[in-house]
C-alpha cells in the first residue's frame, strides 16, 4: 500500500478527528470551507502540472531521461505527495472537516457516506497529483518504452489501483464501526471493546482483500504454458497454495507484482503484463518466489499486528503529551491565544506520530522485503555449492525436487537480474532510495554478500526474528500503558 494512502487512513480513522462542536456549522460556513479546500486542492493540480509540463518538455527536448532531471523529478513528486497529506491533516485538525462533513449530513451518522466524505479531500488530491503529474510520466515512460497512454486510462487505472487497496480497509472499518455501535451499544462501552474491535476488523481486511483486489483491479488468469507450468511447478515444489495466478493490466504502464491473502483457498498472485512480457521466464520465477516470501514468513499478519498495536502507540503519544509535555503550557496559551493550545497539541502529536511511523514501520518493511529477496533466490537455486553449473529444477519435465535448502549462486545472480530489469523497466535509479523497501543497489549489495556465506543468511533470519519480537514487546507494552492511563479512546 502507498505510504500516502497508509497516512491518510491513519490521519481520518486511527486519530481523533471527531466533530470538535456540537452545533451545526450555517450553509455559509460550510460553503466557505469547502471553497477553501476546492481552492487550495487546485492550487496543488497547478503546482503538480508544472512540474509535470517542465519535466515532460525536458526529456522530450533531450530524448532520455538525464539524472539530473530524474532527481528533480523524484524530489518534485515527494514535495507533492508532502503537501498534499500535509493539506489534508490541516483540513482534517485545524479546518474541523468533520464538523463540515456532520452538518452537511445534518448530524446523522450514514457509515459509509460520513467516512467517504471524511476521505474527500485526500481522494481529490491524489487525483489534482495524478493529474498534474501526467504529462511527466507520459514522457517519462516514452523515452524509456516508446510507448504511452492516453490521461483518461491513465487516470483510470491510478484509481482502480487505489480503489483495490482503499476499499477493504474503508469498508470494514465503516460498516464495523456502525454495526458495533447499532446492535451492541452495551459491548462497545467496555474497555476490552476498541482492541477487540479492532483485531477482529485487521482479520476481516486481511480476509477480504483478495476479493477487492481481484474486482477493482483489471485482470485475467496467467495463460497456460511454459511460465505457467514452471510458476506452478515452483509452488507445488515449496508448499505454497493459491487461488489463481492472475495478470494484472496495467497497459504495459507498471512493472510490479503482488500477493494478497492469508487464506491458501482465497488468495492471488498477481504479475503486471509489463513483468511477464519484458522478463525471462527464470526472472519471472524469482519474483512469483520473492511473492511467495512475503506469505511463508508470515509478512502479511505481521503488518496486520503492526497497525492494530499502533493504535495504542499513538494512544500513548496523545496520552503522553498532553499530561507530561503540554499540560503546564496549554493552559497558557489558551488564555493568550485562543485556539493556539489545541493546534500546538495536535501538531506535536502528529510529528511525533509521524518520526515513529517513518522509523518503525521502515525498518520493519526494509526488512521484511530483503527477507522476501531470499526466499526469491531461493525459489531458483538449486541448492547446490558448487553451482554453476546450474541445474533448472522448475524449467525439468520431471516431478521437481523440494525447496532448495541453501542458496545457490545462480539463484542469487537470478535474482538481482530480476531486481535491476524491474528497476530499469519502471524508470528507477538503483540508488534511488525507498522508505518502505531500500533502495535496489543495497538489496543487490546485501545478495551478493551472501554468496557462499550461508552463515550470514543465518544471522539475518535470527535477526529479524529478534526485530519482530522486539516489536511485538514493544507494542504490547504501548497498549498496556495506554490502557492503564486510560488513554485508549472508547468508540
Amino acid at each position: 500500500m502507498p505510504l500516502t494512502l497508509l497516512v491518510a487512513l491513519f490521519l481520518a480513522f486511527g486519530l481523533d478527528a471527531r466533530p470538535s462542536t456540537t452545533a451545526f456549522l450555517t450553509w455559509t460556513e460550510v460553503s466557505w470551507r469547502a471553497v477553501g479546500v476546492l481552492s487550495t486542492i487546485a492550487l496543488l493540480a497547478v503546482l503538480a502540472r508544472s512540474l509535470g509540463w517542465w519535466v515532460g518538455r525536458g526529456v522530450e527536448r533531450r530524448g532520455y531521461v538525464p539524472s539530473s532531471l530524474r532527481r528533480v523529478y523524484i524530489w518534485g513528486t515527494r514535495a507533492v505527495a508532502a503537501f498534499g497529506l500535509g493539506f489534508y491533516a490541516c483540513v482534517l485538525y485545524f479546518l474541523s472537516w468533520s464538523d463540515v462533513v456532520r452538518s452537511v449530513l445534518g448530524g446523522r451518522d450514514w457509515p459509509i457516506a460520513s467516512d467517504a466524505l471524511l476521505l474527500l479531500p485526500f481522494l481529490l488530491t491524489e487525483v489534482a497529483a495524478w493529474w498534474g503529474l501526467y504529462a511527466a510520466e507520459r514522457a517519462l515512460r516514452v523515452a524509456r518504452t516508446g510507448e504511452s497512454v492516453g490521461l483518461k486510462r491513465y487516470l483510470v487505472l491510478k484509481g482502480r489501483q487505489v480503489a483495490g487497496l482503499l476499499l477493504p480497509v474503508f469498508l470494514v472499518y465503516s460498516l464495523g464501526q456502525d454495526l458495533a455501535n447499532r446492535y451492541l451499544p452495551s459491548a462497545t462501552a467496555a474497555p476490552w471493546a476498541q482492541p477487540a474491535g479492532l483485531a477482529l476488523m485487521a482479520a476481516l481486511v486481511l480476509v477480504a482483500s483478495p476479493l477487492f483486489l481481484r474486482l477493482a483491479w483489471p485482470t485475467r488468469p496467467l495463460a497456460p504454458g511454459p511460465l505457467r507450468d514452471r510458476l506452478e511447478s515452483l509452488a507445488r515444489r515449496v508448499g505454497f497454495r493459491c487461488t489463481d495466478i492472475l495478470v494484472w493490466d496495467t497497459g504495459n504502464v507498471l512493472v510490479n507484482a503482488g500477493v494478497t491473502g492469508t487464506l491458501p483457498w482465497f488468495r492471488y498472485v498477481f504479475l503486471s503484463d509489463a513483468l511477464v512480457e519484458n522478463l525471462p521466464q527464470q526472472e519471472v520465477a524469482a519474483v512469483f518466489g520473492h511473492e511467495i516470501g512475503h506469505i511463508a514468513h508470515r509478512h502479511l499478519q505481521s503488518f496486520g499486528l503492526f497497525f492494530l498495536g499502533t493504535i495504542g502507540v499513538m494512544a500513548v503519544i496523545n496520552g503522553a503529551l498532553d499530561q507530561y509535555v503540554l499540560a503546564g503550557v496549554t493552559p497558557v496559551l489558551v488564555q493568550r491565544y485562543a485556539n493556539l493550545g489545541s493546534v500546538l497539541e495536535t501538531t506535536a502529536g502528529l510529528l511525533v506520530l509521524g518520526v515513529y511511523f517513518f522509523v518503525a514501520f521502515g525498518l520493519v518493511s526494509r526488512r521484511f522485503e530483503r527477507q522476501a529477496d531470499l526466499f526469491g533466490c531461493r525459489a531458483v537455486s538449486c541448492g547446490r555449492a558448487e553451482c554453476p553449473p546450474h541445474r533448472d529444477v522448475d524449467g525439468l519435465s520431471e516431478r521437481s525436487p523440494a525447496q532448495a535448502a541453501a542458496v545457490c549462486p545462480a539463484g542469487i545472480r537470478t535474482f538481482v537480474s530480476a531486481l535491476t530489469n524491474v528497476a530499469a523497466l519502471n524508470g528507477m535509479g538503483r540508488d534511488k532510495p525507498s522508505w518502505r523497501h531500500g533502495s535496489i543497489a543495497r538489496r543487490v549489495a546485501f545478495l551478493e554478500s551472501l554468496e557462499g556465506r550461508p552463515d550470514v543468511e543465518r544471522r539475518f533470519q535470527r535477526g529479524v526474528t529478534a526485530l519482530r519480537g522486539a516489536i511485538v514487546l514493544m507494542l504490547s507494552l504501548a497498549w498496556w500503558w495506554a490502557w492503564a492511563e486510560n488513554w485508549i479512546q472508547k468508540p
